[in-house]
């Protein structure tokens, strides 16, 4: 009978090993992807919308351009409603794209308020977010502030996110401490994990501690599962292997962050990744082959 077991376990081992070179194969750099990671907006990778799938669908708006004409000269309120009202719904996008930068330079609070007073759902979320992303390059702490002001409603949301983006292409780290506190502590959410991922692309060592001096939770583990992927891409998958067995109690949590670095290090040395897959006791393995299985093609 323990035979039996034995046997069962290496074949377990050997799928899992397998699936693993499949995963790879159809899935290229990153986490597996699962239902829990918000806001599609930072890739593993690093800067593209992240690969977990998205709470918040984030529409598709123009981002703005920077205007680096230092003789632009800043339209007033009244000077771009006539210009967006005699333009047609398709070149309002270029005519704000035009006009904001200097706009907001100059100004921001009074186009902010102008913004705030359009009646086209459409028109106010394209200068909401726009002006948002744009104050946030010289003034993050009031573009917050004015984002976090805005009714309650998937155009605040969206902007709250454009705010922490923007900020997080200088300074990851500022972005994290802008979006902790409308997130809290306790949920999972996609975008601080991300923002907290491109803190750890620059300063591991910073972005590990403050991640380990949050609760001991699921929204913890998230992060840590973002942690472990920086480690294992970065080309020490060995020391991510050690941070899974030390960080994650066992669970799914565990199970995905283990994938994750199966996924990393089978790219760069498959015997070791091998070794220490079959390391893993037969239950767990199951479970790890379960992650990196292609999902079932549609019917």
């Amino acid at each position: 009978m323990r035979s039996e077991l034995k046997v069962a376990g290496i074949a377990t081992v050997a799928a899992l090993a397998a699936a693993t070179a499949v995963y790879v194969a159809r899935d290229g750099r990153g986490p597996p992807r699962d239902r829990t990671r918000a806001e599609a907006f930072l890739s593993p990778a690093g800067v593209t919308p992240a690969a977990p799938a998205a709470q918040t669908q984030l529409s598709t708006l123009a981002t703005p351009r920077p205007d680096n004409s230092s003789s632009s000269k800043a339209l007033t309120p009244a000077e771009l409603e006539q210009r967006l009202a005699a333009s047609d719904a398709d070149s309002r996008d270029r005519v704000l794209e035009a006009a904001l930068p200097a706009m907001v330079a100059k100004n921001p609070e009074e186009i902010a308020r102008f913004a705030e007073l359009q009646t086209d759902p459409r028109l106010r979320e394209l200068l909401v977010r726009q002006i948002a992303q744009l104050w946030a390059k010289t003034d993050a702490d009031r573009a917050m502030g004015w984002a976090m002001s805005l009714p309650d409603s998937p155009e605040r949301v969206a902007t709250l996110i454009d705010v922490s983006l923007t900020v997080a292409m200088t300074d990851p780290q500022r972005a994290v401490s802008l979006r902790e506190p409308e997130v809290g502590n306790i949920e999972p959410d996609g975008v601080l994990e991300g923002l907290v991922q491109q803190w750890a692309q620059k300063d591991f060592d910073a972005a590990l501690a403050w991640t380990n001096a949050r609760p001991r939770n699921a929204q913890r583990d998230k992060l840590l599962q973002r942690l472990v992927y920086v480690r294992a891409a970065s080309g020490a998958p060995d020391e991510a292997a050690r941070m899974v067995d030390a960080a994650f109690a066992d669970g799914s949590q565990k199970v995905e962050a283990i994938a994750i670095v199966a996924q990393q290090w089978t790219q760069v040395d498959p015997v070791a990744a091998n070794a220490w897959l079959q390391g893993l006791d037969d239950a767990t393995a199951r479970s790890v082959l379960q992650q990196l299985q292609p999902p079932n093609p549609p019917l």
